[in-house]
């Protein structure tokens, strides 16, 4: 397990810096918006991992009133959770 938080943490090592260049530098080209997408896809995947797979300093603790908004989202949406 801690290999894959050491990955955790290369990856989003790489999608910060790819964030920084992108408010500082946007030569606009194809190459550039594939590397912006797959930075944020890449990021996306990451957090979407179980807590456990995280390392101690990506970890992020909901709030109680985030997960009363996702329970009335589910409401809504009448998904019986």
């Amino acid at each position: 397990m801690d290999n894959i938080k050491k990955t955790v943490r290369g990856i989003l090592q790489v999608t910060r810096e790819v964030s920084e260049w992108r408010e500082d530098y946007d030569p606009g080209t194809d190459e550039w918006h594939t590397l912006c997408n797959l930075a944020d896809l890449a990021e996306q995947l990451v957090f979407s991992l179980p807590n456990e797979l995280l390392p101690v300093e990506e970890l992020r603790h909901t709030s109680g009133h985030e997960h009363a908004t996702v329970d009335e989202l589910l409401k809504v949406l009448g998904v019986d959770w």
